[in-house]
């Protein structure tokens, strides 16, 4: 089984991409989606907190799961044309702990309108090709509000197969990830 951080960019009490991200992880019994609750905890990014030693408590809790975790899922939503703030800022948290470096990333969002939150992974890219990241896949969900059921979760017949596919490519990444590092470090 893999661990895989669960990044979830939405602070909204009903999220829809709180529920993808949930679903994400029901999808694949071979990946555990773990800490999705944290990025929404984080302070806002002061690079001072880092320079001085002084990281308050969520902020090490939430290095230390990007840090063990084998591969990251960061399920956003779009606002303005980019992701949300709260992802952006658990981003700028790990750029300088190399966190995510080399880790498989799948993308995931969902959004009430025809985008289903695209314009928010285009602006994520650079950041997490910068930080190292290898992208998977990307989900994007259009008309989330009509594919929720009462409770809030995707019921929708191509949500869920879609987000199955793309835990099947994650799954899959994650294997040959394990398998280059072993091997890598049978050549040291």
């Amino acid at each position: 089984m893999w661990a895989v951080l669960g990044i979830c960019g939405s602070l909204r009490r009903n999220s829809h991409n709180a529920a993808l991200l949930r679903l994400a992880g029901r999808s694949n019994p071979d990946v555990s989606v773990v800490g999705g609750d944290l990025a929404g905890r984080l302070p806002l990014f002061n690079p001072d907190l880092d320079d001085d030693g002084d990281l308050p408590e969520v902020v090490t809790r939430f290095r230390s799961c990007a840090d063990r975790a084998e591969g990251v899922i960061i399920a956003t939503p779009e606002y303005a044309h980019g992701p949300s703030g709260a992802t952006k800022n658990a981003m700028d948290w790990l750029v300088g702990s190399g966190g995510l470096a080399g880790k498989p990333t799948l993308l995931m969002s969902a959004s009430p309108g025809q985008a289903g939150g695209m314009r928010g992974h285009l602006a994520l890219i650079p950041t997490l090709t910068l930080m190292g990241s290898v992208l998977v896949d990307s989900v994007t969900v259009s008309g989330a509000p009509s594919r929720v059921d009462s409770r809030g979760e995707f019921r929708d017949p191509a949500v869920l197969e879609r987000v199955r596919l793309a835990m099947d490519e994650m799954a899959t990444a994650l294997s040959y990830s394990r398998r280059k590092q072993a091997t890598d470090l049978l050549l040291e």
